[in-house]
């Protein structure tokens, strides 16, 4: 009986190691793949204006928008693919405009594009550009903007849209903005970008690791 138990006892422990060796690691998930080639610098210039609605009262629109960063592809999945190194919101033929007068925006270096999916039907990668955070001037009021901003990607053109919504985006600080401007105030961004690798017309490409 004991020889007995012991064969059924290696029966099993023989059967636990086959299921190990061809069962694969619950969750994993590829990383990105940047194309047509990584790393890689990147430019973007908007297609039609940029429009922030602060505090679900002040609009703001503006016109000349430029961003630049680098990309490389990524084993992980929760690493981020690019970052942006400098996004401009304005210029001096075309400021960006609200009714009280011109603001003048600085962003801060160091925002992370993250790839959240992509879907292969539509060649559409979404993702969100963390670590957002910018300073606005306009008049004696001035306020810092922090949060995340969501996005999607279309490989086949460059389209960049981001749309931040709801409390993605919140007044961080604000100073002279009173009732105007408080700190924890909604702020909405939507805008379209047309990314290509620096020095080209070439659109890179976020597409999963095969």
């Amino acid at each position: 009986m004991r020889a007995w138990h012991r064969h059924l006892a290696l029966l099993a422990s023989g059967a636990a190691l086959c299921l190990a060796a061809v069962t694969p690691a619950s969750g994993a998930e590829p990383g990105w793949v940047v194309g047509p080639v990584s790393p890689a610098a990147f430019t973007g210039q908007n297609e039609g204006n940029f429009v922030r609605l602060i505090n679900n009262a002040l609009p703001e629109s503006c016109g000349r928008v430029s961003i630049a960063g680098s990309l490389a592809s990524t084993q992980d999945p929760s690493t981020a693919v690019g970052t942006v190194a400098t996004s401009t919101f304005h210029s001096p033929d075309r400021p960006c405009t609200t009714l009280l007068g011109n603001s003048h925006r600085t962003t801060k270096p160091g925002g992370k594009l993250k790839v959240e999916k992509y879907d292969a039907a539509t060649g559409i990668t979404t993702g969100r550009l963390d670590n957002y955070v910018e300073e606005t001037l306009l008049g004696a009021m001035r306020w810092t903007t922090a949060g995340h901003v969501p996005w999607t990607y279309e490989n086949g053109t460059g389209h960049l849209r981001l749309e931040a919504s709801g409390n993605d985006l919140t007044i961080v600080a604000s100073q002279n903005g009173g009732a105007l401007l408080p700190v924890g105030a909604p702020v909405t961004l939507k805008g379209t970008l047309l990314l290509s690798i620096q020095g080209t017309n070439t659109p890179p490409t976020l597409t999963p690791q095969p």
